[in-house]
């Protein structure tokens, strides 16, 4: 049963347990499958006159710990599939800049940017878990920390980067090559962000 259907409250909370659940080491398949059934059981339960706490208890995140034990760990097939999106989708994001007619690319540099990218993504998961189910305002403050942080380490990464990184060797790319590899690069990021939502939509 469809989400929306859920009342405001219901929806943000059980949308936190989902965001909680599937950020854990567990199997995404599976977890869908729980996840889908808790969505029909509270949305049967709000039909009914009862609140989130009735259905979850007081606290969701002790009760999200214990499906998470439940769970089977990722196969492996899984762990290289999360990988082996996430790392291209760094790099493409990169790949944007030949939108300017000229796309450089130091070997030195875009190392040192995927390990802080992978770093950053890791301890935003973390800090975003560790954040969940807080009170809003707790929440707010926790994302504006994160927003900071990650704005500070890139601004300095960029800053510091060409001081202290070895430029060459480096691949160039001018005119239609530059413009051709950030016109593929931005269609790959927008089809992973959004293809997802589209295929659930049919």
């Amino acid at each position: 049963m469809a989400c929306n259907m859920l009342n405001a409250r219901n929806e943000t909370l059980l949308n936190e347990m989902k965001f909680y659940v599937r950020s854990s080491s567990v199997s995404d398949k599976k977890a869908s499958e729980i996840l889908m059934e808790l969505e029909d059981h509270l949305l049967t339960a709000q039909q009914d006159g009862k609140s989130f706490e009735q259905v979850f208890g007081q606290n969701p995140k002790s009760y999200c710990d214990e499906i998470i034990r439940e769970l089977p760990k990722p196969t492996k097939r899984e762990q290289l599939g999360t990988y082996a999106l996430l790392i291209p989708l760094l790099l493409l994001w990169r790949f944007i800049g030949g939108f300017s007619g000229e796309l450089v690319i130091p070997l030195y540099e875009t190392i040192a940017y995927m390990i802080l990218s992978s770093a950053l993504a890791c301890g935003l998961l973390v800090a975003l878990r560790k954040g969940a189910f807080m009170p809003k305002r707790q929440s707010v403050w926790i994302t504006y920390v994160i927003s900071l942080v990650t704005l500070a380490a890139y601004v300095g990464f960029f800053v510091f980067a060409n001081r202290f990184l070895p430029v060459e060797p480096r691949l160039v790319l001018h005119g239609s090559y530059a413009y051709v590899t950030a016109a593929i690069s931005l269609f790959i990021i927008l089809f992973s962000l959004f293809g997802p939502l589209l295929k659930k939509k049919r």
